[in-house]
């Protein structure tokens, strides 16, 4: 438990305001304390530099007598402090003296104050502070009159050290408990704010510990950095949970696309095995491998294919092209196939659509997006096949007069073998779609569906337009 504690990150800022707030307090105390001292020594200092220039002026104007006349009527009046007051001649000897009643020594030659202090400087003020005993210090001041002689004027004060101990004793037992305070009230608090800190590891262990992929840290109440940090952090576990969800689907999709081509290449070698020296026989079981080892190596190389261009890695070799001549071209491969199944592939003419692109790649694309209207297409239907230039990009289209993608079908049909349950019946690969998007987007375009004017899915590939319009550098194969 102390161990635990010891790591908290609650108990550790905790202490770290705790140490901020003793260091900042003790900054202020500090402030304050000299701030105090440096008051009451600057007053201390002026009251006496007064008094001493006060003495002067009436020295020099009636004589030792009209200075001690206004001394002793200091002494009489309630309220005002008296000073020790001597004039010293230019020998040092004692010439005029005026001994309170409270200090120590009555005679004002054996009064302990040295001659040094002020000195003979020229006419000015100068006072400074000795210490008298553990109690009380002298704040002198000394001033040089105009016969030569020195005066000097001595107030007994407080000592300062004494003077603010119950300020330093205060500060230290009222420190002691607000420190304490500070460091289990930081503490609290930081074990509030870091609350969402602990569900995020108490989350992370519940899914390393049971594998619960739609475990999710429970959002704040309030905004703040923590707060957008478990709005995030949900986020990338959501994001996760669907990319090891669609991983699952495409193994168990590939898988069976898998199963069935290899079941049928055993099955024939198994027929090859028992021909019994039969060439024709073996030949055509020979030829059946061959077939199915094919769509086994397209499904593996499509595969590819799409990862390459899902990491740009897919080899390009962009010319100027027109999308008029890709589609034209893809409508050539396959329209005896859609005579065979009555249905009729209609080809747009119209203007050129230039862009850069890898004509292979993308002629593959619109060949696949063809293959794919083909197959849900029912006899009797129409495939039409256009392309324009439309806000800066050029559109290859293919529509269809099939059942259509319903609406939450059609971010999923561009996944990895991917095939709706309605198209479980239909042979092919269900890579098609997700090599179209993949070769769209490695041309810095996007791959689209929405329905068809007349019914069905019209599928399109935008690509940006070529920089300057013209006839391409190649022509697109024929």
């Amino acid at each position: 438990m102390l161990e635990r504690l010891r790591h908290s990150l609650a108990v550790r800022l905790g202490a770290l305001f705790a140490l901020l707030f003793a260091l900042g307090s003790a900054v202020v105390f500090a402030l304050l304390y000299w701030t105090l001292a440096h008051v009451l020594g600057t007053r201390e200092r002026e009251a006496v530099e007064q008094r001493a220039q006060d003495y002067a002026q009436v020295y020099e104007a009636g004589g030792p007598a009209s200075l001690r006349a206004l001394l002793n009527a200091e002494q009489k009046t309630p309220g005002v402090r008296s000073v020790f007051v001597r004039i010293l001649g230019n020998g040092g000897e004692t010439t005029f003296a005026q001994v309170p009643p409270d200090w120590v020594q009555g005679q004002a030659e054996q009064v302990l104050v040295p001659d040094g202090w002020g000195g003979w400087q020229p006419e000015i003020v100068r006072s400074v502070r000795v210490p008298r005993d553990a109690q009380k210090d002298f704040t002198v001041a000394s001033q040089r009159l105009s016969d030569g002689e020195l005066l000097q004027v001595a107030r007994s004060t407080d000592n300062r050290t004494l003077l603010l101990e119950p300020l330093r004793r205060t500060f230290l037992a009222a420190g002691g408990g607000v420190l304490l305070l500070a460091a289990v009230g930081g503490a609290v608090l930081a074990w509030r704010i870091t609350r969402p800190v602990r569900e995020i590891n108490a989350t992370a262990r519940r899914i390393i510990a049971t594998g619960d992929l739609a475990a999710r840290v429970p959002a704040p109440a309030g905004g703040g950095e923590l707060g957008e940090l478990v709005r995030q952090l949900n986020a990338v576990l959501g994001h996760n949970a669907a990319l090891i969800g669609a991983m699952r689907e495409t193994l168990d999709n590939l898988a069976h696309d898998l199963r069935t081509p290899l079941a049928r290449l055993r099955g024939t070698a198994d027929l090859a095995l028992q021909a019994q020296g039969d060439p024709a026989a073996v030949r055509d079981a020979l030829a059946d491998c061959v077939e199915e080892s094919e769509r086994v190596l397209r499904l593996l190389e499509a595969i590819l294919d799409v990862s390459a261009a899902e990491t740009g890695t897919l080899p390009l070799r962009p010319e100027r092209i027109d999308l008029q001549a890709v589609l034209a071209r893809a409508a050539d491969l396959y329209r005896e196939i859609a005579e065979e199944k009555g249905i009729v592939l209609d080809c747009a003419e119209g203007a050129p659509v230039w862009v850069d692109a890898d004509v292979a790649r993308l002629g593959q694309a619109a060949a696949n997006l063809v293959d794919n209207a083909l197959k849900y297409t029912p006899p009797g239907g129409n495939i039409r096949l256009g392309a324009r230039g439309e806000g800066g990009q050029g559109i290859l289209e293919v529509s269809d007069t099939g059942p259509g993608i319903p609406e939450p079908e059609r971010e999923k049909i561009w996944r990895r073998l991917y095939r709706a349950d309605a198209s479980r019946s239909q042979r092919g690969l269900g890579l098609g779609l997700s090599l179209v998007k993949a070769i769209a987007e490695a041309h810095g375009g996007a791959a689209a569906v929405a329905t068809a004017p007349g019914g069905g899915a019209c599928f399109s590939i935008r690509l940006p337009l070529a920089a300057v319009s013209g006839s391409p550098s190649a022509p697109v194969p024929a």
